[in-house]
């Protein structure tokens, strides 16, 4: 199965979490260079630059023993790039220690502050005596205007706001503090919140001990059809919840512009177990498995039982979307009643969980249960536990059939 490996960053998240010899250990065999480009793609996709900085440039330099590693941070109309280089003509230089900026950017816990984040302006919005404006700054008709030396002084204000906010956006996009799932969901623009399902609420409850954990996590179903470049709305909302999680995404249709520096997409048939098998044996085992995919009541039938094995103890098979088990077209019934549909699946899967209750002569194996079970409107939530708990001991049941039927031995 062709499916690039994670190398660098799966190396990196695992030891954000470890001793600090360890880390630069881990930065120095994957080579500081390309640890450089990582973190700027990671800064790259969390930025939120403010729409009244434009035409700014700034140097974002990360050091490691003594080694730098330069990009430049353009601003413009609304936008932020992040590119390997520098230049002079910079404003301000923002500059980190290497290994500080991965324990910010794959933090292990929540609350991690740098420890060597500095800030050196370039440019001021004034040089001189007597706050004469800076020719630097690339507004001709502003330099040649007869202006009071509290109209500059104004001037120079704004342009110093200006320059605020873009350091700002380079630091906030460098931190990543906490945000909502809710937050994520409405920023990507997924569907998993808000008019359409209710889905993150639920999540954060079932996810949030597992925020900052290097866990991987598949979705099944990217969206978007047959374009190669719409959909993966719900995977960049997946990599900025979980700062250290490995994103996988499953659809039947290529989506090469679905990408993100721990996001991997593969094309394949969420009904084939002999794909699957393959697939969760090169990217497996899963923390978080998400089957938002074809809906049909058979696929999810097929990628449960498949997949549903390569989930690690502990972690969480989840099945969107559960009024498909009602609706003809994707193979469900109404009224309900068949075990081929979703919702008899789930409940198959709640008379495993209770086996141990059963008659001694039930011959059914055990099989491959959660240990937890939540329904929600549309939504399960299954975790994957150890099912040790023993059957209500049969004098117990004994005693009931006693009080139910007086006189019975």
């Amino acid at each position: 199965m062709d499916i690039t490996p994670w190398g660098t960053v799966d190396r990196l998240v695992v030891a954000a979490g470890g001793r600090q010899d360890q880390l630069e250990q881990a930065i120095e065999e994957a080579g500081p260079d390309r640890v450089a480009e990582l973190l700027a793609a990671e800064i790259r996709i969390r930025a939120a630059a403010p729409d009244d900085v434009t035409d700014v440039h700034l140097n974002l330099t990360m050091e490691f023993r003594g080694s730098l590693f330069r990009h430049l941070v353009s601003f413009k109309e609304g936008r932020m790039s992040v590119e390997p280089g520098s230049s002079e003509g910079v404003l301000a230089d923002v500059r980190y220690e290497l290994s500080d900026l991965v324990r910010l950017l794959y933090p292990p816990r929540e609350g991690i502050q740098s420890h060597s984040r500095d800030v050196h302006v370039v440019t001021w919005p004034w040089t001189g005596r007597n706050n004469e404006f800076s020719p630097l700054w690339p507004d001709k008709v502003i330099q040649r205007a007869a202006l009071s030396q509290e109209q500059r002084a104004a001037l120079g204000m704004a342009r110093m706001t200006i320059l605020f906010r873009a350091v700002q956006a380079v630091i906030a996009a460098a931190s990543d503090g906490p945000v909502s799932l809710d937050e994520l969901a409405a920023c990507y623009g997924s569907d998993k919140w808000g008019a359409l399902h209710f889905y993150t609420p639920h999540y954060a409850r079932h996810f949030g001990p597992m925020r900052y954990e290097p866990i991987r996590i598949l979705e099944i179903g990217i969206g978007g059809y047959d374009s190669e470049t719409l959909g993966g709305e719900s995977l960049y909302m997946w990599q900025r919840f979980f700062p250290r999680g490995l994103v996988y995404g499953l659809d039947i249709f290529a989506k090469p512009g679905v990408t993100g520096p721990r996001i991997r997409t593969v094309v394949g048939d969420q009904n084939d177990p002999a794909f699957l098998r393959e697939l969760a044996e090169t990217a497996g085992p899963f923390d978080i498995v998400v089957d938002d995919g074809s809906h049909v009541n058979e696929h999810v039938r097929t990628s449960y039982e498949t997949l549903f094995p390569h989930v690690r103890p502990g972690g969480f098979y989840v099945i969107e979307d559960l009024h498909t088990a009602y609706w003809p077209e994707f193979g469900g019934e109404l009224p309900p009643g068949s075990s081929a549909t979703t919702t008899g699946l789930l409940k198959d899967l709640i008379d495993d969980l209770h086996r141990c209750e059963l008659a001694e002569d039930d011959e059914r194996p055990a099989g491959n249960h959660p240990s937890d079970i939540s329904i929600y409107h549309n939504l399960a939530v299954l975790r994957k536990g150890i099912a040790h708990e023993r059957g209500i001991p049969a004098w117990v049941q004994q005693r009931a059939d006693q009080w139910i039927h007086p006189g019975r031995k």
